[in-house]
């Protein structure tokens, strides 16, 4: 998989969304009234004559009123640029590796924009013997998530198996360890999304995105959703688990499918979303 996001040949026939910001606006060569003290205008639409770009003459000197106000010259707004590339933890479980599929391309979309991504998995809590019977092949090497590692990661995407419409004990046993971090606000305004993965449609995709809600509120973070900004989230060319709330895949019952081109290409897009997001807030 390339570091860029690519898009597969039908994406052209989806409807088209707008996802990069509109031109600013441009006043150059437009004579501009300098600051003036202008009477207060009544009404929530009405605008002061020097923002229309009227010449408004100054009230006499002492007569000012508490109706009246400065109105001034409106100075350009910087971009914000990070301080640094975001820190993004993608943290996930995966039984049957669909899950760890989609995580690197998620990672790939992050590093793509610039920032940085690590793969930290939920401990196992399993026993050997009943991974054995459910024909669960051995884990990835990527490390497993602790709590110390959090608070320095400027935002996080989950990956989350449906387990009956939900996410998984594993993920929940890990963030109920996560009460040294509360008790301190070290997570407080920080951004999280959720990719997925679920038997077939209906699975429980989007409510696996809403069951996180409680939780990472308690934190103070905020959860940032894919949205409609692919255009591949709106495709009935083929099944797949993308949704407004995250980038999916549906593994079949047997998990025999695993993701698609079309489901691995926006969850690249959503990784790449994602950074921005955070390097946006990083800045702020």
């Amino acid at each position: 998989m390339g570091a860029a996001c690519s898009r597969p040949a039908d994406a052209a026939q989806a409807p088209e969304l707008v996802t990069t910001a509109p031109p600013a606006h441009s006043n150059a060569g437009v004579p501009r009234a300098a600051p003036t003290a202008v009477p207060a205008t009544s009404g929530v639409n009405a605008r002061p004559a020097a923002l229309a770009g009227e010449a408004t003459p100054a009230p006499p000197a002492g007569n000012a009123s508490n109706d009246e106000r400065v109105v001034e010259a409106a100075a350009p707004v910087a971009p914000v640029v990070p301080h640094s590339p975001p820190r993004i933890a993608i943290i996930y479980y995966s039984t049957y590796g669909h899950i760890r599929l989609l995580a690197l391309a998620v990672q790939a979309g992050v590093e793509s924009a610039g920032g940085k991504a690590d793969l930290l998995q939920c401990a196992e809590t399993l026993p050997d013997g009943v991974l054995a019977k459910m024909g669960a092949p051995p884990k990835s090497d990527d490390p497993i998530v602790t709590t110390d590692v959090l608070a320095g990661y400027d935002g996080f995407l989950f990956g989350l198996p449906g387990r009956f419409g939900m996410f998984p004990a594993q993920f929940k046993t890990f963030w109920d360890s996560t009460g040294s971090l509360w008790t301190k606000g070290r997570l407080i305004g920080k951004p999280y999304g959720t990719f997925f993965s679920t038997g077939q449609q209906g699975g429980g995709q989007e409510t696996l995105g809403l069951a996180t809600v409680p939780q990472m509120a308690h934190h103070g973070m905020m959860y940032v959703p894919l949205g409609y900004q692919d255009p591949r989230v709106f495709s009935n060319s083929e099944v797949h688990g993308c949704s407004p709330y995250g980038a999916g895949t549906i593994a079949g019952g047997d998990g025999s499918r695993m993701p698609s081109e079309l489901e691995l290409g926006v969850a690249c897009t959503q990784g790449a979303s994602f950074a921005r997001t955070a390097a946006l807030l990083a800045a702020a």
